[in-house]
């Protein structure tokens, strides 16, 4: 008896992965995020699309897509940010890293016992970010820092990053973008940071003060910790008390990640 056939299933289409138009799309998204990332601010249609070599009716297209989604938000006349998705995104990411994790037990102690606001920050592109903040639970007033938050590079953060950052010439090529005198100025800052070992600025945002310190993995800045304060409760005096426990606190974090000796103020020969 002759064998029936058996009904031919329609086979599904396969999405191939070559230089088909959606993996552009993908790949010229990719770009727009990793402008926006590196700038750290707003950015205005004309302004990626100069970067970007793109039409102005292509950029802004690309920018209300991802606005749409969420990975960028609409600041109003033509200007875009970073936007709610990716700062969800990138606080699950970080919260998989060694010091992220290592950090929530030294962050909740330095809230709670000095009773400020206590920021972890890690290097992302070419500025800090905010990771994680612990604020103290039984302060009635309490200053609030916005998770995922770019810090600028004159920021007490960003000065630490600046004098230990492993790559001077990217370090030199950052500071490029500032004055003369504003160059100077964090120079003077980069090396106050290194020979104290914490940096104290109150510059970012007016009335508000931070204190910061170094963290390493090994031999590498990993990221930073700081108190945030208003200027009466934040000492401008790199060697206070909130100063050395923040300090301290570095320290300890450094050598859970480890880092084989304590991490020191650098010294300066002609002292």
């Amino acid at each position: 008896m002759a064998s029936k056939s058996l009904p031919t299933r329609k086979r599904a289409k396969k999405t191939v992965i070559g230089r088909g138009s959606t993996i552009q799309v993908i790949d010229r998204l990719a770009r727009v995020l990793e402008v926006f990332a590196g700038n750290g601010r707003q950015m205005k249609v004309r302004e990626l699309a100069s970067t970007l070599h793109l039409r102005r009716s292509t950029a802004h297209r690309y920018m209300a897509s991802l606005s749409h989604a969420g990975f960028l938000r609409s600041e109003g006349e033509g200007a875009y940010a970073l936007g709610p998705l990716l700062i969800q995104l990138g606080a699950a990411a970080v919260g998989g890293v060694q010091i992220v994790e290592l950090a929530e037990n030294y962050l909740s102690q330095l809230a709670e016992e000095a009773q400020e606001t206590a920021v972890l920050s890690l290097w992302a592109g070419d500025c800090p970010v905010v990771v994680r903040v612990r604020e103290p639970q039984s302060k009635l007033v309490q200053l609030h820092i916005r998770l995922g938050a770019m810090l600028p590079l004159d920021s007490a953060q960003g000065h630490l990053y600046l004098a230990f950052h492993p790559d001077r010439q990217r370090v030199h090529q950052l500071l490029t973008h500032f004055s003369e005198t504003q160059r100077r100025e964090i120079e003077r800052g980069m090396s106050d940071a290194q020979r104290n070992g914490v940096f104290v600025n109150s510059r970012v945002a007016e009335g508000i003060r931070a204190v910061a310190a170094p963290v390493f993995d090994h031999e590498l800045i990993a990221g930073t910790i700081a108190f945030v304060g208003t200027l009466s409760s934040v000492p401008a005096d790199p060697d206070s008390g909130l100063a050395q426990a923040l300090k301290n606190a570095a320290q300890r974090l450094s050598r859970d990640l480890g880092r084989g000796r304590d991490v020191v103020a650098v010294k300066s020969a002609t002292a």
